[in-house]
């Protein structure tokens, strides 16, 4: 008895403190203080929780996604033109005959092969330390054309959307072989010398046709096929790439007419031999 009745009272002692403390005027502001800030943490740790959560599954999507998509470099119709060798080692060293340049440009557009003088119907790229260097596929396509002629070096031809090709000439060496399907970038040769155009030395001369028709490479750098058109100012007359044969029988025939025929081709009676130039300039 004693035991039990020692227990109530140091219980009724506590409830007794716990009345006083109640009937202080700060009490109950500080509980619900606490009470506030119990609840708020919990909402903030849940909040956290949830950013993570939502972050990982952003993550997780993204993934799925990017698996899910085709890669831009996989899709040729999406591939813009891209300079055919290393753009920061390498320089146009001879320009594109542009029709409606200034004379000074279409001299020097003119290609001198056996005193005569011939359009030049691509742009030839050398090295600026005048060495040899990797020729890469200006677009993903397909090898139509792979042959070594005793005129132009190793030749590649590569077929295009939209009508396009890519002529690759004055190569020393080819790494592609008919029918081989090429990815834009992808090593095909190395630059080296041609017969026709001795005086570039080591070069790349380097051409985009539209349906046969060349235009200036300079002017679809960073362009799709669909964006070569041979409406443009900046084309040459011309329809077929003809072969080494063809050309030297072309230049080798004099004739009367003073305008000059592309690089790709000059046909009967449309080169210049260099002594009419020569005396057409004297007269000028």
């Amino acid at each position: 008895m004693t035991e039990n009745n020692n227990q109530k009272k140091s219980q009724e002692k506590e409830l007794s403190g716990l009345r006083k403390l109640a009937k202080r005027r700060w009490f109950y502001p500080a509980l619900y203080l606490c009470v506030a800030a119990l609840v708020l943490t919990g909402v903030l740790f849940f909040q956290m929780r949830g950013a993570e959560q939502a972050k990982q599954n952003e993550e997780q999507n993204r993934v799925v996604f990017n698996q899910d998509k085709p890669s831009k470099t996989m899709t040729a119709a999406d591939e813009v033109f891209e300079w055919p060798a290393v753009r920061s080692d390498t320089q146009v060293v001879q320009p594109f005959y542009d029709p409606k340049g200034t004379k000074q440009e279409q001299e020097a557009a003119l290609v001198n092969y056996n005193h005569t003088f011939v359009q030049n119907t691509g742009i030839c790229i050398g090295a600026k330390n005048d060495q040899t260097f990797a020729v890469t596929a200006a677009l993903s396509g397909k090898v139509v054309e792979a042959k070594k002629d005793p005129l132009l070096g190793y030749t590649i031809t590569l077929k295009h959307a939209n009508g396009v090709e890519t002529l690759y000439q004055s190569l020393a060496t080819s790494d592609v072989t008919l029918g081989q399907k090429v990815d834009q970038g992808e090593t095909i040769g190395t630059a080296g010398t041609e017969n026709f155009n001795k005086a570039m030395a080591i070069h790349l001369h380097f051409e985009i046709r539209k349906d046969g028709v060349p235009v200036n490479p300079v002017s679809y750098m960073n362009k799709g096929t669909a964006d070569v058109t041979t409406a443009a100012s900046d084309t040459q007359t011309t329809t077929a790439t003809p072969s080494a044969s063809e050309k030297m029988q072309g230049t080798s025939s004099s004739t009367s007419s003073t305008t000059p025929n592309s690089k790709g081709g000059p046909s009967q009676g449309s080169s210049v031999e260099q002594g009419q130039t020569d005396s057409t300039s004297s007269g000028n």
